[in-house]
């Protein structure tokens, strides 16, 4: 995918809009929050779907009206009329924020829903795959039009760059993600002058990755000058095991990229911080099981509501 080249004024805008989203991320509780996030993303889909629908015939066939109709109720009679039928597409997506997700508008955290949900890559896949659409449906009028389900299918099978899927990348993301969880995990081992991996934290980063345990074990076993260098050595770790494949095919910035600005790496992040400033970063037993310190960031908010 290509670079986008932004303004001052834009990049001023969008640093604003990372802020608010950022903020109000930290205010839900993750499973909350990643419950909405995958259902907001499901929506886009859908959006672009009818708007494709829509703009092909310059207006909704009435086998998609009946859909409208189930799964938007009083949407279609709420819509705005217009002599630009095609409008319709547009007008959807404003109505699901509205209505489907009117919990997280009331509770304050529509925005972040937003920002995080466009910028996800299988939301990217939805819009390239719909540009896709509306080039070539303008072309030549497919032979029959695709069902929602068979749409998305298409959408995420899409080439983000290559032979790799949008999908295959949202796949990827992820996993470099659950390994991101890992080391912040580890983090507060490398903080301490004298460092001992507790035996638990040993077993089961063992369970978890025998190689990861072996590297683990030579960085602090090395005793480096500066240990939070040492501990960044470990993401490097991931990118040549973790995404190897990423990597070897030429899609790894495009990965790591995705993954700085999912929601999930946000929380763990700032949840990692707390944990490095606070007692919960002590070594001393007891260290907490992964699954006990996820489960803290999932249910942790943040303190400030402003």
């Amino acid at each position: 995918m290509k670079t986008a080249k932004f303004t001052k004024l834009e990049r001023r805008v969008g640093h604003i809009a990372s802020q608010r989203a950022r903020r109000q991320l930290m205010q839900v509780p993750w499973d909350c929050f990643h419950k909405a996030y995958e259902e907001y993303i499901r929506w886009q889909a859908f959006v672009l779907w009818a708007r494709a629908v829509v703009e092909l015939d310059g207006c909704a066939p009435s086998w998609l009206e009946a859909i409208l109709r189930k799964r938007c109720p009083g949407f279609t009679e709420e819509a705005p009329r217009s002599n630009k039928p095609e409008l319709l597409g547009l007008w959807l997506l404003p109505w699901v924020h509205d209505q489907v997700f009117e919990f997280a508008k009331e509770e304050g955290w529509l925005d972040a829903l937003v920002f995080y949900g466009f910028r996800d890559i299988r939301s990217q896949g939805y819009w390239a795959y719909w540009e896709h659409c509306d080039t070539e449906w303008r072309k030549r009028r497919p032979a029959s039009v695709p069902t929602f389900v068979q749409w998305r299918r298409s959408a995420l099978s899409w080439k983000l760059q290559g032979d790799v899927s949008f999908a295959a990348a949202a796949k990827a993301v992820e996993k470099f993600i659950d390994f991101e969880a890992v080391i912040y995990w580890l983090r507060p081992l490398f903080q301490t002058a004298t460092v001992q991996m507790p035996a638990h934290v040993t077993l089961q980063l063992g369970q978890e990755s025998p190689r990861l345990l072996k590297f683990v074990s030579n960085e602090i076993s090395a005793h480096y000058e500066d240990k939070s260098r040492s501990w960044r050595r470990l993401f490097n770790w991931g990118e040549e095991h973790v995404l190897s494949h990423a990597k070897t095919d030429g899609w790894l910035d495009c990965v790591l990229r995705q993954a700085a600005i999912h929601p999930r790496h946000e929380r763990l992040a700032d949840y990692a911080t707390l944990c490095s400033k606070s007692r919960l970063g002590n070594t001393a037993p007891p260290y907490p099981s992964l699954r006990q310190w996820q489960t803290d960031m999932e249910g942790y908010l943040r303190a400030s509501r402003k």
